[in-house]
């Protein structure tokens, strides 16, 4: 049965010269794959401009490996290879950036050094001390599920089983709570 050129079902040319995939093979593949191969990687949102690179590194890479034609699933192990190839890919340009990576160092990038003075410390106790007396001016319930949830890190749903309410009123007690703190933090 002849089948017409370019049909995916059409039979590769043989291959193996001496260990690697002949040249009639790799241009039948090319002519059969190229285009589902750039769909590949445009799929995975490769630069336009790398594409046609990756396209080629694939049958480069085929072209390398013997018995290409002995493969049963040669367009499995096509896009395999281009899967292995986005992986490497994607390795080298991480090591790339890794190694262009600078620490922040304050004074070199020109932040202000940010120092702390016996001032800004009393400061910052007599904020929490309001922000516990109004703490106290919350009803009681409320009081508990911001303290258990701020200050003693307990998850809203293992509050609501503790206290036997739903998580939505664990989150409206939440609300309450906060609106409450930043109103009154504001006044002062």
């Amino acid at each position: 049965m002849d089948r017409a050129p370019g049909n995916p079902t059409e039979s590769p040319p043989s291959t193996s010269i001496a260990g690697t995939a002949s040249s009639a093979a790799i241009d039948w593949l090319s002519t059969q794959f190229r285009a589902p191969l750039r769909r590949f990687f445009e799929k995975r949102k490769i630069p336009r401009d790398d594409i046609d690179d990756l396209v080629q590194d694939v049958f480069l890479r085929l072209s390398a490996r013997s018995g290409i034609n002995t493969l049963e699933r040669q367009e499995a192990y096509l896009f395999a290879t281009a899967a292995n190839l986005l992986r490497d890919r994607h390795r080298y340009l991480t090591s790339r950036a890794a190694l262009k990576f600078e620490p922040y160092d304050e004074p070199a990038h020109g932040g202000a050094v940010d120092v702390v003075t016996p001032e800004r410390d009393l400061h910052a106790k007599q904020a929490m001390a309001q922000v516990f007396e109004a703490l106290f001016e919350l009803p009681e319930r409320t009081r508990v599920i911001f303290t258990l949830y701020h200050l003693e890190d307990i998850p809203q749903q293992a509050i609501a089983r503790s206290l036997s309410i739903s998580v939505r009123t664990v989150e409206k007690h939440m609300a309450r709570a906060n609106a409450f703190l930043v109103g009154r933090m504001e006044r002062l």
